[in-house]
């Protein structure tokens, strides 16, 4: 993985705290979990009078594709065209499109809607979204979430309620259709025989059986693909995805059953206190008061003694030197540290950030914290990278069968060609992977870099967490 000889260092992640007294950002306390809901949206056609609307519950990791049919269902549409999702935020739209718009006429600033959740676009009540279906015909719809149910006995998509029947298709948008109603409600109009014979004799435009509408919806097979059912899940798979064609990765497609997505997060304390040993160690040895630094702001050597005596690392240390400057696993500690915002410098000390000191003592809470950073990058070839290497420790995938990956992957990204693309990934990653090198999870033997690597069995549970977060 990341080279250790003329060692390269890591990718910056996010830039050190200045020497200044001023707090720490606490909002990462808790893991940035998207919790499994349901959600009560109420669909109105747009432009129609009387109102055509349906008011229905589907749960919140519904992918936009997902809702798609839902919608057809519930409003009555027959999904014989083309539609898109769009919503207004900061003043500009994002769009969500079907694939096959996508494949035909890229667009850059749009987004596939099997790669994105209701929840990510609806994200509290009062939110909306705009449906657009029959882009001929230009029936808009508004999508406004109600109500966040935290009741998930049954996450199946049901209607609850609505008003009027569907306007049948092919009937030339909102103000064609009012004509039609004016039409069809006046027998004497030399139109009416023709327009009843097109509807059928059976159309009433004041209908609505909820009922009818959920019979359909229960009908609907409820099972997912194994894409649809990660990039639900993992947020990251999701962003992955959006530049990578299923076809072209099999070796990627295959690891994912393996990485078990659907399997909730249960990490218990003694589990934590192992991964977590060396930060809830590192803060503790800071303590409330902070630790000395020496003129050039490195660590003493009493702490890189103790560091080495009372972390477990495996394997032997290079040399007897108490420097950190000679060390590479304290600088990987002292950063990863600073990665997750644990700790700042202020005085020529190193200090506990508040929320460094909050998570000192609980490694449960350490643990998912830490899942919630990663994938570490800013860049999206980082991430992108770093997501590949999570994949693949959930997956327990061997070496060659994660190279084969790394390889099909970073080639349809386009950012590597198959001779470097191991080497490509690699570096890309550095900042991830040193940090679950740092933690264990890839063993000692391979933090160490050798051929035999002995991963903790905690290890999948922690990638897996990552990817969730």
């Amino acid at each position: 993985m990341s080279m250790r000889t003329g060692r390269v260092r890591h990718l910056s992640v996010v830039p050190n705290l200045s020497d200044t007294d001023e707090p720490a950002d606490d909002s990462a306390t808790d893991a940035t979990r998207r919790r499994l809901v349901n959600l009560v949206l109420r669909v109105t056609v747009d432009h129609t009078r009387p109102q055509i609307w349906r008011r229905v519950r589907v749960r919140s990791d519904l992918l936009l594709s997902e809702l798609h049919a839902v919608l057809q269902s519930a409003l009555g549409w027959e999904d014989r065209h083309l539609h898109a999702f769009s919503v207004r935020t900061a003043g500009a739209t994002r769009r969500f499109e079907m694939e096959e718009t996508l494949d035909d006429e890229p667009d850059d600033d749009a987004s596939s809607e099997e790669r994105v959740r209701v929840d990510d676009v609806l994200t509290a009540p009062g939110s909306t979204m705009t449906y657009e279906y029959d882009f001929g015909d230009g029936w808009t719809h508004t999508i406004y979430l109600e109500q966040i149910d935290s009741d998930i006995d049954d996450l199946r998509s049901v209607c609850l309620d609505g008003a009027r029947a569907c306007p049948p298709e092919e009937s030339g948008g909102p103000s064609r259709y009012a004509q039609s109603l004016e039409i069809a409600a006046d027998t004497s109009d030399p139109e009416h025989a023709a327009l009843i014979a097109r509807w059928g004799a059976g159309f009433d435009p004041a209908r609505f059986d909820v009922d009818a509408v959920n019979a359909v919806l229960h009908s609907f097979d409820v099972g997912r693909s194994v894409l649809a059912e990660a990039v639900a899940a993992a947020p990251a798979i999701g962003k992955l995805f959006d530049r990578v064609r299923p076809t072209e990765v099999p070796s990627l497609m295959a690891l994912l059953p393996r990485c078990e997505l659907t399997i909730e997060s249960s990490v218990d304390l003694p589990v934590a206190e192992v991964a977590m040993a060396k930060f809830t160690w590192f803060l503790d040895r800071i303590g409330d008061d902070g630790a000395e630094l020496t003129g050039a702001g490195y660590l003493k050597p009493a702490f890189i003694a103790a560091i080495r005596e009372e972390l477990d690392w495996g394997l032997g240390w290079v040399g007897p030197s108490n420097r950190e400057i000679d060390h590479h696993q304290v600088s990987d500690l002292r950063d990863a540290a600073r990665h997750l915002g644990l700790t700042r410098t202020s005085k020529g000390r190193l200090l506990r950030t508040k929320l460094g000191a909050a998570l000192a003592e609980d490694p449960v809470g350490m643990w998912r914290h830490a899942a919630s950073r990663l994938p570490l990058g800013k860049e999206s070839y980082e991430t992108d990278a770093a997501t590949l290497f999570l994949i693949s420790l959930a997956a327990s995938a061997s070496a060659t069968h994660r190279n084969e990956m790394l390889i099909e992957t970073v080639a349809e990204l386009g950012w590597a060609s198959e001779d470097s693309g191991v080497f490509d990934a690699q570096f890309a990653a550095q900042a991830t992977v040193s940090f679950l090198d740092l933690i264990g999870a890839h063993g000692p033997r391979f933090y160490f870099r050798q051929e035999v690597s002995d991963s903790p069995s905690w290890s999948r549970r922690f990638a897996r967490d990552a990817l969730l977060s």
